[in-house]
């Protein structure tokens, strides 16, 4: 160990925002509830493992020299996120959280990864059961994200994936698919954490929470995907368009509702393939830039039917879901060709002809 060994990790930020609130099934994808936020830095393993909150178990240093090491994680209602790294190998044993399902997905490392005692190689990712003791083996300089979803998230992330709990898919612990599928998917979870640890306030807000968990559920639904069969049993155009319907009239009826693909299958009681592949057949386009469409739809017919003094451009962003004005703004303007503060308001239009 380093000379500093003994001294306490840096704390970069650690704080609980709000209250944290228990959620059932029904509640899937609601959030506004406890938010924990944490960057830490270590010169001891032991002291790594111990940063991660719930879980139960040890890391013992393997290779030799100065112990380095890092943990980002963020936690919300029934899912934990984090990006450890260490510059020495590591073997981690203990127990995982119980009533939790458990993801792992390697970023980098020097060799290779291993989780009970088979092999992880570029392309792949641990998916565990909660409450069962692991073994895990990490290489010199690794990097690794970690995901743990309670069991409500698990179910709304198998429904949407189209797949049930109790399929063979479950009882694997290490899962192969495309290596840029699996990359892609541990970076959009480390930007993710970058984000949040980078404006921890902002994510004191309910819509911003709900995002989080969506991105998360998103991500794992992809990796999941790949291993679910395709259907049989094909959707004629008249049941793909109705999909389309119904979510196009979900999506009017709840404007202020932050909407993702695994709220619409859950509304919809279909898996994400059946929805993405009816948006391709009718509308030729996936399913979230149609409801973002569709929402600057209604944000420009607002704008054009209201003075500025009346309604402003933020606030008639937010009456239909949208919260990050900067997101918006450049949203609008790639639909449009033209920035939402550029639109004719109501006063600054010519009358119409009768």
């Amino acid at each position: 160990m380093g000379k500093n060994a003994q001294e306490k990790p840096e704390v970069v930020f650690s704080r609980p925002l709000g209250r944290f609130i228990l959620r059932t099934l029904a509640d899937f994808f609601d959030c506004g509830g406890f938010v924990y936020v944490q960057h830490q830095f270590f010169d001891d393993a032991d002291a790594h493992a111990a940063a991660l909150r719930g879980w139960d178990q040890r890391y013992d240093q393997i290779g030799s020299g100065s112990f380095r090491s890092a943990v980002k994680q963020i936690e919300l209602d029934g899912v934990q996120v984090f990006h450890e790294s260490a510059n020495l190998r590591v073997v981690q044993r203990g127990q995982l959280p119980p009533n939790h399902m458990t993801f792992g997905i390697p970023l980098a490392g020097a060799g290779s990864f291993a989780f009970g005692g088979v092999r992880i190689d570029r392309g792949a990712f641990v998916m565990a059961q909660g409450g069962m003791p692991f073994e895990f083996h990490s290489p010199d300089d690794m990097a690794l994200i970690g995901v743990v979803v309670d069991t409500d998230m698990l179910q709304g992330v198998a429904d949407c994936a189209g797949v049930a709990l109790d399929d063979g898919l479950f009882r694997r612990s290490v899962i192969d698919i495309p290596n840029a599928a699996c990359t892609r998917a541990g970076l959009q979870l480390a930007t993710l954490i970058e984000r949040v640890l980078a404006q921890p306030d902002a994510f004191d807000d309910e819509h911003a929470q709900r995002a989080v968990r969506s991105q998360v559920g998103e991500t794992l639904v992809d990796l999941l995907a790949y291993h679910v069969p395709a259907s049989s049993n094909r959707l004629t155009y008249a049941c793909q368009a109705d999909i389309v319907r119904r979510i196009h009239d979900f999506v009017i009826n709840h404007p202020e509702e932050p909407i993702d693909i695994q709220s619409l299958c859950t509304q919809l009681r279909v898996s994400r393939r059946t929805v993405q592949n009816s948006f391709q057949a009718v509308v030729q386009t996936n399913p979230l830039n149609y409801v973002r469409s569709l929402r600057l739809a209604q944000v420009r017919r607002l704008l054009l039917d209201t003075r500025q003094a009346d309604l402003s451009v933020s606030d008639a962003a937010a009456q239909w879901g949208f919260v990050h004005l900067g997101h918006f703004a450049n949203a609008y303007k790639a639909q449009f060709g033209e920035l939402p503060s550029q639109t004719a308001r109501r006063s600054s239009r010519a009358p119409v002809a009768r």
